[in-house]
């Protein structure tokens, strides 16, 4: 499932991963960080490869994330 590694997002506008979720599992409060219901999630991991905020969970939850280096 996925996890949402909130030192990445800038949190000043509103999140443009959130219509690529099929399944509605993403959503925001204002301009905070987006937040991911792993109940809804069906690990397509579309919002993985729209941003890098979103980590799939035991990839790199901590520490450089290999997908932006």
């Amino acid at each position: 499932m996925i996890v949402i590694r909130k030192e990445l997002c800038p949190q000043n506008h509103a999140c443009p991963t959130l219509p690529v979720c099929p399944v509605g599992a993403i959503s925001q409060n204002g301009f905070q960080a987006p937040t991911v219901d792993n109940e809804k999630c069906i690990g397509c991991f579309k919002c993985v490869r729209s941003c890098s905020v979103f980590t799939p969970i035991g990839c790199c939850e901590s520490g450089p994330d290999p997908r932006i280096l």
